[in-house]
């Protein structure tokens, strides 16, 4: 089999035979499942990035709207005000080589980011937990202005998907429909869309996904996790709080890089995590 290689923006080198690229999670939705990642100010929001990006963090993931399918929901508006602030403040402080990741499913929000990265001569790719299907014009944007895309395997809602199988057939489908439309594959990152989505996906197809994440290489794309303190991580220990999950966070993160994950995004870049991958990407690299 090929080994997978993608390039983004001619700086950031994502792949088999690349470190795993770490994206910070910065999160603007006081809704979200795990209070300890939320930075409701601009104050916090520089501070965040700043350590993120001294411990290792090449992207940063920026998203207004909690996707947790329990979450309270918010308007376009509301996600895109939020948004404005963030990346406002994120683009003033980063270099030309941190990338932004736009975690959204809406093509109003993703231009308002475009435009205030485009101003600041800032790069972003989009990151979408629908796999496009909540917004479609949102396929057309990303083609339009050639924009790299994180798809997340979903067929109805975000992250419906419980097995291997039926995440390589739809993620198959999402890509010939990018194709059509003229967009180039090589910006595809994949996400097989690790979590408690709906109610029928159980924590054990979480671990299951995990353990086959190496059959999603056979569509030749980076693989991105989503990993960090999720419900799985929780129901497995006996874990309730996610303040307290991360232990099990680093343990599943290192598997999943065994596996095959290229991309990781997390809410804890530090040391520790730093060299839990290199060991995960050393034990794949020797086996």
């Amino acid at each position: 089999m090929k080994k997978i290689y993608t390039n983004l923006f001619d700086f950031l080198e994502i792949g088999d035979e690349f470190p795993t690229v770490i994206m910070g999670v910065i999160n603007l939705s006081p809704e979200s499942f795990y209070k300890g990642s939320v930075y409701e100010s601009p104050k916090k929001i520089r501070e965040a990035v700043s350590e993120m990006i001294k411990n290792g963090a090449q992207i940063l993931d920026i998203g207004g709207r909690s996707t947790a399918p329990w979450s309270e929901k918010i308007s376009i508006e509301e996600e895109v005000n939020r948004l404005k602030i963030a990346m406002e403040n994120v683009c003033e402080i980063i270099s030309d080589n941190i990338i932004i990741s736009v975690d959204t499913q809406y093509r109003k929000v993703a231009e308002v980011a475009f435009e205030i990265a485009t101003r600041a001569n800032r790069k972003i790719i989009i990151n979408d937990v629908s796999c496009l299907k909540t917004d479609p014009s949102l396929a057309d944007f990303i083609t339009e202005e050639d924009l790299p895309i994180i798809i997340m395997a979903s067929k109805k809602v975000p992250g419906d998907l419980c097995t291997i199988d039926e995440i390589i057939e739809e993620f198959n489908n999402t890509i010939k429909h990018l194709k059509k439309k003229g967009y180039d594959e090589n910006k595809i990152i994949l996400d097989p869309g690790i979590g408690h989505w709906v109610e029928e996906k159980t924590h054990i197809y979480d671990l299951k996904i995990i353990g086959n994440l190496q059959k999603l290489k056979k569509l030749n794309k980076a693989i991105l996790v989503a990993i960090s303190r999720k419900s799985f991580i929780g129901t497995t220990l006996n874990i309730p709080d996610p303040e307290d999950r991360l232990s099990g966070t680093l343990s599943a993160t290192a598997i999943a890089v065994f596996n095959g994950a290229h991309l990781v995004r997390t809410h804890d870049v530090n040391k520790r995590l730093i060299e839990i991958l290199k060991m995960a990407e050393e034990v794949r690299r020797n086996r």
